[in-house]
Order: structure tokens, then sequence, then C-alpha cells
């Protein structure tokens, strides 16, 4: 038997053609940084080390977990846009860097289309629309919520974690798509925002899952009537979608993993496939069940032109707000 005929036949047996692993796929020379654009402690942390944990075995190096945080996750970008382009930097990304903080930043150091691509999603996990009882007793449905809304002489007042915060923005693409007028009520985070919900002061607001659900249920403080997600969650059956009213509206903070556009491709390659085996396994899905949060699709193919719709959406979004950062 010819040489290169036995080569093709071990190929096929092995799963993968003989030329690929002939050639060899691209491999770290040392440990990869995943650069966090916040402090410890946070979903998007969390998910970082759970991930990095896993795939130091499958890339054979260390990956690092460095925490950047600071300027709306410019820093953090901005660190992974100058490294050198050789697949050791990744830049773990929400919407901020990706889709608002080019229209929200006057300047910025990096340009998020061009210096950026998505490698990988981790998770994403829906906000809740939740309402005051005691400023809203007889809301229990978005679609009350718009008519009441509508009703209110001088806009309804709506509370937010803080001016071009991503609960500010998914309020302002809420209010858009409903034709609603209202008024924004910035705080400086979800704690003071909730102390004034409870109290009837703010009747509506988007808010985190993780600081919103305590809250909410039966005899709780606050009524969830929506999650922002494009269909309902499945840790909160009962709670509708905003796009059951709404048709199309999808506002569901993501977290993803993002290379350097000026990789050659076998890196990119190399990444893409790393992730996918640990994104794509049970273990995965069983830790973002633990933690309420869904999967997200995978593949760079598939990853263009959602990240097209995101910065479509967020900058429109930032264009109504009116929001600026200096």
């Amino acid at each position: 038997m010819p040489r290169t005929t036995r080569r093709l036949i071990l190929g096929s047996i092995l799963g993968t053609p003989f030329v690929a692993r002939a050639q060899g796929a691209w491999r770290p020379s040392r440990p990869i940084r995943l650069v966090v654009p916040f402090a410890p402690g946070g979903l998007t942390d969390i998910l970082a080390r759970a991930v990095a944990d896993r795939l130091t075995p499958v890339f054979g190096q260390p990956m690092v977990v460095e925490n950047r945080a600071g300027a709306g996750g410019n820093l953090a970008a901005e660190a992974v846009a100058r490294a050198a382009p050789d697949g050791h930097a990744l830049l773990v990304a929400t919407q901020g860097i990706i889709a608002i903080n080019k229209a929200m930043f006057a300047r910025l150091s990096y340009d998020p289309d061009e210096d950026f691509t998505a490698i990988a999603m981790l998770a994403q996990q829906p906000n809740l629309l939740v309402v005051s009882p005691r400023a809203l007793p007889d809301v229990t449905t978005l679609a009350e919520l718009i008519a009441k809304a509508k009703a209110t002489p001088g806009g309804m007042p709506y509370g937010s974690n803080g001016v071009g915060s991503f609960t500010h923005l998914s309020m302002e693409l809420l209010r858009a798509s409903a034709g609603l007028e209202m008024t924004h009520v910035p705080y400086r985070g979800s704690a003071p925002l909730l102390t004034d919900m409870v109290a009837g002061t703010i009747p509506v607001a988007f808010d985190g899952l993780a600081t919103s659900a305590p809250q909410v249920g039966p005899g709780g403080a606050l009524r969830a009537i929506a999650v922002t997600s494009a269909r309902r969650f499945r840790a909160m059956p009962d709670v509708p979608a905003v796009a059951e009213t709404l048709e199309g509206f999808d506002a569901s903070p993501w977290y993803g993993i993002f290379a350097q556009s000026k990789l050659e491709a076998p890196v990119l390659a190399a990444l893409e496939a790393g992730f996918r085996q640990v994104l794509d396994s049970p273990e995965w899905a069983a830790l973002l069940e633990q933690r309420q949060a869904d999967a997200m699709p995978q593949g760079r193919e598939a990853l263009a032109p959602l990240m097209a719709r995101e910065r479509r959406v967020w900058r429109d979004a930032v264009a109504r707000s009116g929001a600026r950062a200096d």
C-alpha cells in the first residue's frame, strides 16, 4: 500500500485528516493572559476564571486571569489591543466594550470594530424589568405598564444604575420600541435604586438578575413583569419575555472572548477550537445552570452577524439617550 494511502486511512480512523495533523495546530508558547475589565467577584470574573481553569490543560499552558477595571472597560481593551498579536492576550468583553463605548466616549485608544474579533461566547444572563407594587399596585404585565406610562403626564420616571449604563440603555430601547415618553432617574448602582423602588419612590427599572431576583416572587418587595432575553428564561419560566409584547426586543448582557483581529488564521482557529471544546461540554452547561445563565451561539461565523446587530442596536440606544462619557 502506498505511504500516502496509509496516511489518509490513519487520518480517517483518528477522525481528523492526516494533512491537518501533520501540519500541526497552533499552540501557545507561554501563558495566555485573559484580561477581565472588572474587579474580581462579579459574574464576568467568575466565568473567566472557570473557563481559564478548564482551558489550561487544553492548551498546555496556564491561562492567567488579569483584572483591569476602570474607564468602562477601556483599560482592559486597550491593554489587549496594544499587546503583541500572537494569541497570548485575550479580552473578556461585554456589550459595553464592543457595542457601546464607541458611541459613548468621545475618544478611544482602540477601535472595537477594527481591533477585535469574537472567538467565543461564555454566557448570557437576562436582566429583569421590575416594578414597585407601592408605586404601581395594579401593574402586573408589560402591556399594563406601557398603558400606564402613556397615561402619565410628563412621562413616567424610571431608574437605572447610572447614565449610560446597560440598564439605562435597555430602557431607552424599550421606550423607543413602545413609543413612550419617560424620565430617567440615574443612581449609583443597584442598591440605592432598589431601596427607592421598594419604598415606592421609583416605579420601574431594569436591573440585573443577581441583585433584583431576591426582591421578587410571592410576597416580594418588587414585582418582575418581564425578562430581557429573546425568550423566557428557564430559571423563571413564569415571567414573560419583553419580546412577547414588543417583538424583536432582546437586551440581555453577554460575556464573550475576543482576540485581536490581526491574529493569523491558524491562531484564531486554534483558539476557537480550544474554547469550543470547553464551552460545548456538559460540565460548562452545568456551571451555567448553577449561575443562572444561558449558553450562546458559538463559532466565529455565527458570532459575526450577532456582533453587527449588537453594535447597531446599542449605538442607536446611546444616540437616543444623549449619554456621553469623557
